[in-house]
């Protein structure tokens, strides 16, 4: 196959889901052999380390700060940038950055790229408005009804999408959140009872203030029950406080923001998605890649694809804090020490299945040019 020179747009390196699928596709497709060149606001995160050293990458000039409008003035030097630095495909990973596949979309014929656009959070948001529900299904199909491919990375969003855009090529590719092996060896682990690992970013999305409740009564149930939280954000010194608050501080400990939780996966017997909401929700693939059983929010219709093949643990309503307790102590009562290997239904979310799904989504644009 020919060499591909790829775009890819991203506002910084810090912290963000769609940020680190982006980087893992970028590292995917470096490896095999394509031209990367990531675009961005400014060069600086939490996240630069992971990208391969071996990718330009091009901040813009003078650098974007994350902040009001910032987004908009991405989109416009990320239009300039490729109007004269041509690359065969943009490939723009998220809700957040569509502003940039608008732009892309008024670059001259003769120099514009391909533009490939992920759905990367939830069309219709649970307990929003009906009015702010309209307003955003009319900036979608605004910012993205000449983008050539539309990714979801479910069925239903796949369904949502083409029924907003008018249009019935929404492709679906499942999220590539995994490596292309399973992280841990399907073997028995030494991970200790009653040990509990959730992770996320420390906002109210992800809804650690429920966890928290929800672990005050799975204590009363088991003294000895330990969960850590890998994540940082602005809610930090509230979560802390409300540990204090419930005599928790024995119990739980929050870790901070960790590059790659898989020894964290490996040492703890249970994991904790208590999402308001999630796009996909990459961490709980991660988990049920390495053998953990989960309890999970139904945070996202992405739960029930994940799980039709996959019967790990337990699905439990948002923010029902009895309901999420009563689901992690039935889990940690019937600790067992064996792994179980869901390594063939993670498949799909593997970043090499998912990177040449997107490859050959854009060939076949190519070949329908030619």
């Amino acid at each position: 196959m020919p060499r591909l020179t790829i775009g890819i747009v991203i506002h910084d390196f810090n912290l963000g889901g769609s940020e680190r699928i982006a980087i893992r596709l970028a590292n995917y497709w470096r490896e095999q052999g394509h031209n990367i060149i990531i675009f961005c606001g400014q060069k600086n995160g939490q996240m630069r380390d992971l990208l391969s050293k071996d990718i330009t990458v091009i901040p813009a000039s003078p650098i974007i700060i994350r902040g009001k409008n910032s987004v908009r003035a991405l989109a416009h030097a990320a239009r300039k940038y490729f109007s004269s630095h041509l690359v065969d495909f943009c490939y723009i990973p998220g809700n957040y950055h569509w502003q940039v596949s608008h732009q892309l979309q008024k670059i001259a014929p003769t120099s514009r790229p391909i533009i490939v656009s992920q759905i990367s959070s939830l069309i219709y948001k649970p307990k929003r408005k009906l009015i702010c529900q309209k307003i955003f299904n009319i900036r979608m199909k605004y910012l993205l009804k000449k983008s050539d491919i539309v990714v979801a990375m479910d069925p239903l969003t796949a369904k949502q999408s083409n029924s907003i855009l008018k249009r019935d090529d929404t492709l679906t590719i499942p999220l590539p959140a995994l490596p292309m092996r399973p992280s841990v060896p399907t073997i028995t682990h030494a991970h200790t009872p009653y040990s509990v690992l959730a992770a996320g970013r420390l906002t109210e999305q992800k809804g650690f203030d429920t966890l928290i409740n929800a672990f005050r009564l799975v204590v009363d149930t088991h003294p000895e029950a330990k969960l850590t939280i890998c994540g940082e954000g602005e809610d930090r010194p509230a979560l802390e406080a409300q540990i204090k608050s419930l005599h928790l501080e024995n119990n739980i400990h929050i870790q901070g923001y960790v590059a790659d939780i898989t020894p964290y996966l490996r040492e703890n017997s249970l994991f904790v998605l208590s999402s308001r909401r999630e796009g996909y929700g990459a961490v709980l693939l991660e988990a049920l890649d390495a053998g953990c059983r989960v309890v999970t929010t139904d945070c996202t219709p992405a739960i029930r694809d994940i799980f039709m093949n996959t019967p790990a643990g337990s699905v439990v309503p948002v923010d029902n804090v009895s309901a999420l307790s009563t689901a992690i102590i039935k889990e940690l009562s019937t600790f067992s020490s064996e792994r179980t290997s869901h390594s063939a239904q993670m498949d799909r979310y593997r970043i090499n299945v998912g990177g040449d799904l997107y490859l050959d989504a854009v060939r076949s644009i190519q070949k329908s040019m030619q």
